[in-house]
């Protein structure tokens, strides 16, 4: 009989553990809407966008940085970039070691590097030592006050929506997107790069046809007649 108790009560768990994901779901859409909606008001009235877009712009070499949990958004700058640019190095073995970028510090490159809470020591230092050899630093951060504010040529602030910077990430993500298409909105040659790039595929065939949906029902996002 207990065990027939314990049977007749799992689909109640199972109910139980659907709702209890919905409501998670709803707390963390809206924890991410209200994140998104912080980053929009802040980046509107933000000027050092369009100043740092400009300066990446007519860099010849343009590194990007970041460790820990700044290492995924700094591999989406630097592939938002080299859609539009030559000449863009992520900071990160095996492609680039920071020995190799403090080696080799030219006039007219920039260091751009995502540096948020917690403040990876790494970052700090190759930032430091990339300045003092005469480089220039441009930085994605939370605070004005952070370890590497001082260094930088020009930095953007990335206001945090919560306390818990590392759940934040939405704002990061929006910041980089909107820096990458600013310095390529801002450049003739990266315009042209991008249309090249364009034609290549389209001769290369390295995109499926939308043809691929006949016969296949409905391609998604169309709707059903």
């Amino acid at each position: 009989m207990p065990e027939r108790a314990s049977d007749e009560s799992a689909p109640g768990r199972k109910a139980q553990a659907r709702r209890s994901a919905s409501l998670l779901k709803s707390r963390l859409l809206k924890e991410e809407q209200t994140a998104f909606d912080t980053a929009l008001r802040s980046f509107a009235m933000n000027p050092a966008f369009e100043r740092m877009s400009a300066m990446i712009a007519r860099s010849r070499r343009r590194f990007v940085l970041g460790r820990g949990d700044a290492q995924e958004h700094a591999m989406l700058l630097g592939a938002s970039l080299k859609a539009s640019f030559s000449q863009v190095f992520l900071v990160a073995p095996p492609g680039l070691d920071h020995l190799d970028l403090l080696a080799d510090v030219r006039t007219g490159d920039v260091l751009i590097a995502i540096c948020n809470r917690p403040y990876r020591r790494d970052t700090v230092e190759i930032g430091r030592l990339y300045v003092a050899a005469g480089g220039t630093l441009m930085l994605l951060t939370d605070s004005a006050d952070s370890p590497l504010s001082a260094f930088a040529s020009e930095q953007i602030i990335i206001e945090h929506a919560t306390r818990d910077a590392q759940d934040d990430a939405t704002a990061v993500v929006l910041a980089t997107r909107l820096l990458a298409r600013l310095a390529s909105a801002s450049s003739k040659g990266a315009v042209r790069r991008a249309q090249e790039r364009e034609r290549l595929g389209d001769l290369l065939d390295l995109y499926e046809s939308d043809m691929r949906w006949v016969g296949r029902g409905h391609k998604p996002g169309d709707v059903a007649p």
